[in-house]
């Protein structure tokens, strides 16, 4: 006798999915409730993993473990100093300049309309004056970024004593996954490649984005424009957010140099943005990294939003390596693999 029942094709599977789908919303949704606790502690997380490099160096070289922990934490605050009087002089000197920025944009949009003018546009269909917002408003604004700037320095304390400790934790890692992993000796095989991966990443993101960064404050400086470190520095964080981050970094700067300088200032700092990011992000960074490391440029966008959605403009700052320590993370498990090929922007 036939059974007229009719059997859902993979049903368990199904479920699986579903569950593990609203299991990632909600703890993706418990992060973003927490993340004034978690961004500091991400932040520092990154900075270790970006100075693992340079410590095992240190330790290979005969350096003693703590003194060389002391090192990278002298470093790393040094230059969480330096940021913060770069900001806040180049913050300070663009509100006094307010008013001459204003005068500037007046003179520039005269021009405009002059040669429009001379192209044979009706005077009666030009507006008399370009609606500028008062002295004042540039005033204000760049002190309220200065203000946040504040705000964002004294939670470096937190960041760089949180950096410390993971530092210190770095040496003890290997006998911990001895410890995690006593009877598999492919599991600790896995997570030392997935680690070592993971540290190679971010130590050449880091060391291009310095680069951009360096470079593209130099070149500004040669051109004239004004207030050329926070612009290198502006580049050299949003290295770290592909495409959209160059050109973020550029709007400001570009307009900058058109305001303060001319046309020309302009046009000479828009190719400096094109070729420095085709020259480190297009050829430079590949080729270091390998062509495996990619991720697909809809993931890119899908990190972007989910990140910054989770974290704020921390998130979309890290959205990217925390894209790639999940896709190698993935990739180091054969279960998991597949997932980490869909991520991938090759099909091999």
């Amino acid at each position: 006798m036939v059974s007229t029942k009719k059997r859902i094709p993979n049903l368990p599977n199904a479920w699986y999915w579903l569950v593990g789908g609203a299991a990632l919303v909600v703890v993706l949704a418990g992060l973003q409730a927490v993340s004034s606790i978690v961004n500091p502690l991400l932040l520092a997380a990154f900075l270790a993993i970006a100075s693992a490099t340079p410590l095992n160096w240190m330790q290979r070289r005969g350096v003693p473990g703590p003194l060389a922990v002391m090192a990278l934490f002298l470093v790393v605050g040094l230059f969480f100093f330096l940021l913060f009087l770069a900001l806040r002089g180049a913050v300070e000197t663009m509100a006094a300049q307010a008013p001459q920025y204003q005068a500037h944009i007046g003179a520039l949009f005269q021009q405009l309309r002059d040669y429009l003018m001379g192209l044979g546009v009706p005077n009666e269909a030009l507006p008399d004056k370009i609606p500028l917002p008062a002295v004042g408003t540039f005033a204000d604004a760049a002190a309220s970024i200065a203000g946040g700037i504040t705000q964002f320095t004294a939670a470096t304390f937190l960041v760089l004593l949180a950096f410390m400790f993971l530092l210190l934790e770095e040496s003890t890692l290997p006998g911990k996954l001895a410890a995690a992993f006593p009877s598999s000796r492919r599991g600790r095989v896995r997570m030392r490649r997935f680690l070592r991966a993971v540290d190679r990443y971010i130590f050449i993101k880091s060391a291009t984005s310095f680069s951009t960064g360096l470079a593209v404050g130099i070149g500004l400086y040669l051109i004239g424009v004004d207030f050329p470190i926070l612009w290198g520095i502006l580049a050299g964080l949003l290295n770290f957010v592909p495409t959209v981050g160059s050109i973020i970094a550029a709007v400001p700067a570009v307009l900058i140099a058109l305001v303060g300088g001319g046309w020309v200032e302009a046009i000479l700092a828009t190719a400096l943005f094109v070729g420095v990011n085709v020259a480190i992000g297009s050829v430079i960074e590949p080729r270091l990294m390998g062509r495996s490391l990619g991720l697909s440029p809809l993931v890119v966008l899908i990190s972007l939003l989910v990140w910054g959605w989770v974290f704020g403009p921390v998130g979309m700052l890290l959205s990217i390596p925390l894209t790639m320590i999940a896709k190698l993370a993935l990739e180091a498990q054969p279960a998991t693999r597949w997932i980490g090929v869909m991520l991938s922007d090759r099909a091999d």
